[in-house]
């Protein structure tokens, strides 16, 4: 009943982690209690947990990403203080098993639930602000994402508590992760927290570009959007593009895992070195992934503690997007030792050095804004300057791992550990920290303690120093990553000397809580009034701190460039802020615990398949759907703010205002949200640096886009993602083709008549369905129904086809365990008949709906989605039925 789970899964007998899970849990206990008793339930329930407002799912995001950094942290203050100890006698305090369980969960931690939540929730808080708009492009979506995500941290912490982590590294290389080798439930557990995670990255990767792209306020362009906006724009694309390949990848090995298919095996004609390069297509754009945004953070935070509009803005745009596209051809670099051609070598050598250009003018075009400007050392400004130091030096070990004989000498060693963590810890936590000093008086309305918040970045940065440094010197010195013992009683030293560098970092650690703690208890005298107290340029903070439900009273109409900044230069020139705006009600999403229950269940079906448990994954599997079922029933989905409260609240804001520019403190003046009222002209001096203004007062050449425009963008960039992951799923068939084993290959097994009926049947549903979507348009209720019953029907006879095709496959003897090749075919076709199972249900409910309901809008945009999903699959049988089946019988 309870499939692999017994009492021995519990760790009894090793003092360690069952102390460890003892602490966690008491914590969380008392946790709860305090919640509880103090009544604060209902508030945290109705105004955090099923709250949609972008800004506090981005604080969720931040909030979870700090408490995972303890956790990882500690991981790695285990290892330092381990390694301290770990020669001659000594073998150090930790077993191997439990040693090599800590490396690997620190990897995944950072990574997937330290780095990510934080820059993921940082764009999400920023970026609509920025943009001078109310949310995101899909508010309900992005509460779903971040409790996924949410979900990844949960049941790979409870790999704590309850079995074990894996042993395999942080990208978990077969075949040591294979069931072979890692028979018990550690690679399990890694491979459903982040696939959870993961599907939870790419919803919010969908959405941020949606918001960016089509979501601006009115007459903000592209050329006009803060550097922090295009950073996150390059870092979401990117996400669209690469995490589809994390997804299919890890899917492959669960299949290897779960049902005895051969796609990365040592039999079965599997490889191994497949799984490096697809999980590598993923691993190194992650990296600009989480730096992009660091990029944008320095950005803002340099022009603004510089008193100077930013350098090389242009520059800064076109140098982003390089890194962007650049940065999706360097992955090989990873593995120069494959044993690949010195040509191959050499062009990704090239390649990675080619991408630290952009990466070095993004550097001049700071030190430029510094120059000859008013640079006030504040905290945000001293983790910027720190990062310059440290990821200069960063980035120069990265160009000499670039080169090929170089590589091959240090691959595998401390130098790399010290490399990657110079560029993370120097590029992505700095940029963490500063933008969590710089934009924390906007988020909860008071400054955080600036002489702890000093104390903090000096121990970071001499800790860095300390803890890194000597890793490089050990690499050279040929001690390998990965190690729990060694025997040379020389690098001890270097060793102690990084384990004071991780305690002086643990300083810095407390240094930042007790800023945190000092912080609210003295909130009132770090009060931000004004809501601009860093004497800001962009949008956000044109805003009350915290800023109300809906951002903006009326959504700014941008003329000019540097919008905040030109209206706040003309406020205090002419001593007054313009008219009140024309307040209108505002209708804002409902609050929904559909994303939340959503990863309830997840958590439940992710344990039940770690364990095998099958009647829970079911349940969880079926409850997730259910729910998501429920809401899309949902009548009313949104809720108004009356033009009565937005005027009462947006007159508060001009008052504190109207009192800040009276007492003429030039340096955090606060001006009136003008660009709101519609009203505002251009800075007649230009101020600015991205070229002209719209001085003659016309219509601003850029209008956020209506609803169903924005849904169906947003869906095609869904469905570009999911044509990536087919791409994985196509290139490791390309690969496994003619593995077969000893056994049959596509000439004997594959009947292309019968493949044929099953492509029509498709073909022909893709035409009724067409004819759905136009009978819908003029508004023929009855046509529409019927083609869509009729699309059903021979989506059920494709289905049908395919599944009597397997199951003559398996009783040939011919199923997915008897060659990578059948692995790599079953794979490919099985999914796209998961796809089309699930649009039979999704056309199932959307029937049902429009017979119910009828030509409401929301009905349409999802009929002009599922229109745009049965025509992909379409397309994608086509490609499976060129290269897969005619190929395969040719050959």
């Amino acid at each position: 009943m309870f499939g692999r789970l017994t009492w021995n899964a519990i760790p009894f007998t090793e003092p360690l982690p069952l102390f460890t899970s003892l602490v966690v849990i008491l914590v969380i206990v008392s946790v709860l209690a305090w919640i509880v008793l103090k009544g604060y339930l209902p508030y945290l329930w109705e105004e955090w947990i099923t709250s949609v407002d972008h800004k506090r799912i981005g604080v969720m995001y931040c909030l979870l990403g700090l408490i995972m950094l303890l956790r990882g942290f500690s991981d790695a203050l285990l290892m330092r203080s381990h390694m301290a100890v770990a020669t001659g006698p000594g073998e150090g305090y930790l077993p191997p098993d439990h040693y090599n369980q800590i490396f690997s969960a620190h990897g995944a931690i950072m990574i997937f639930f330290v780095a990510m939540p934080l820059v993921v929730g940082l764009m999400n808080f920023v970026v609509p602000l920025q943009l001078g708009i109310r949310d995101v492009a899909f508010p309900t979506l992005n509460s779903a994402s971040f409790w996924l995500t949410a979900t990844g941290a949960l049941l790979i912490n409870v790999s704590l508590f309850i079995g074990n982590f894996a042993r395999t590294g942080w990208l978990v290389y077969p075949p040591l992760s294979e069931l072979q080798f890692s028979p018990d439930v550690g690679v399990d557990y890694y491979l459903w927290s982040v696939q959870i995670a993961g599907i939870g990255t790419l919803m919010s990767g969908i959405n941020l570009v949606t918001t960016i792209l089509k979501l601006r306020a009115p007459g903000m362009t592209l050329t006009r959007m803060p550097v922090f906006c295009w950073t996150a724009l390059a870092a979401n694309l990117v996400i669209i593009a690469v995490f589809p390949v994390l997804t299919a990848t890890l899917a492959m090995l669960t299949l290897d895992r779960y049902l005895g298919f051969h796609f990365f095996t040592n039999d079965g004609g599997g490889s191994a070195m497949m799984f490096v390069n697809l999980i590598w297509i993923w691993g190194h754009p992650e990296v600009y992934i989480l730096i992009l945004p660091a990029f944008g953070v320095y950005s803002e935070v340099v022009s603004t503690f510089s008193g100077k509009p930013l350098f090389g803005y242009r520059t800064m745009v076109i140098a982003t997007m390089a890194i962007c596209i650049l940065s999706c051809m360097v992955w090989l670099h990873h593995f120069f030792t494959m044993g690949a051609s010195a040509d191959v070598n050499g062009f990704f050598g090239i390649m990675t050095m080619i991408i630290a250009v952009p990466t070095g003018a993004k550097i001049f075009n700071w030190l430029f804004t510094m120059y000859g400007g008013r640079v006030r050392f504040e905290v945000p400004m001293l983790w910027s300057i720190g990062f310059m130091v440290t990821f200069v030096i960063g980035g120069m070990t990265g160009v000499l791992l670039a080169v090929p004989p170089v590589d091959f000498q240090l691959h595998n060693s401390l130098f790399l550990i010290a490399h990657f963590h110079n560029v993370i810890i120097g590029g992505v936590v700095f940029g963490i920290f500063a933008a969590y000093n710089y934009w924390f008086p906007k988020a909860f309305g008071f400054r955080l303690h600036d002489g702890l918040g000093k104390a903090a970045f000096w121990c970071w940065l001499i800790g860095f120093y300390l803890a890194f440094m000597p890793l490089y010197m050990l690499g050279l010195m040929g001690a390998t990553r990965r190690m729990q013992y060694y025997d040379d009683p020389t690098w001890q030293p270097y060793m102690v000397v990084a384990l004071a560098g991780a305690l002086l970092i643990l300083c810095g650690v407390l240094c930042q809580v007790a800023q945190l703690v000092v912080s609210i208890r003295n909130r009132q005298s770090l009060r931000d009034e004004a809501g601009d107290p860093w004497d800001g340029r962009s949008l956000e903070w044109a805003t009350t701190s915290p800023p109300p439900a809906f951002n903006f009273a009326v959504l700014p109409n941008v003329h000019g460039e540097e919008a905040y900044w030109g209206i706040k230069q003309r406020a205090i020139a002419q001593q007054q802020l313009t008219a009140e705006p024309d307040y209108r009600p505002i209708y804002l999403p409902m609050n929904t615990p559909i994303g939340i229950i959503v990863a309830f269940f997840a958590s439940i079906a992710g344990f039940a398949l770690i364990w095998h448990i099958w009647w829970l994954a079911v349940v969880g599997l079926v409850g997730s759907f259910a729910a998501v079922v429920e809401f899309s029933w949902r009548r009313e989905a949104e809720h108004m703010i009356s033009a009565t409260d937005v005027a009462r609240l947006d007159r508060e804001r001009r008052e504190v205002r109207t009192q800040a520019l009276l007492r003429a403190d030039n340096r955090q003046i606060a001006t009136s949200l003008e660009v709101a009222a519609g009203t505002s002209k251009a800075d007649p001096n230009r101020l600015g640096h991205r070229g002209g203004a719209d001085d003659d007062g016309t219509q601003p050449p850029w209008a956020p886009t209506d609803k169903r425009i924005v849904a169906g963008f947003g869906f095609w960039l869904f469905l570009l993602s999911d044509i990536i992951m087919f791409s994985a799923l196509f290139a490791a068939y390309a690969v496994l083709h003619k593995a077969t084993n000893g056994g049959p290959g596509g000439m004997e097994l594959f009947r292309v008549s019968t493949v044929g009926v099953e492509t029509v049947c498709l073909v022909l549903s893709s035409f009724t369905c067409g004819l759905a979507t136009l009978a819908s348009r003029r508004g023929h209720a009855g046509l529409t129904r019927i083609f869509l019953v009729v699309t059903g029907l021979l989506g059920l006879i494709f289905l049908g086809i395919e599944l009597h095709e397997f199951s003559d496959l398996i009783a040939q003897g011919a199923g997915p365990g008897r060659s990578a090749f059948l692995s790599s075919f079953f794979a490919i076709v099985g999914c796209h008949g998961l796809h089309v199972a699930s649009g039979l249900v999704w056309l199932t409910i959307l029937t049902v709906q429009l017979s119910v309901r009828g030509f409401q809008p929301n009905i349409l945009r999802r009929l002009m989605c599922f229109s745009l999903f049965w025509h992909a699959l379409d397309i994608i049988w086509v490609a499976v039925f060129t290269v897969v089946y005619l190929f395969g019988t040719l050959s």
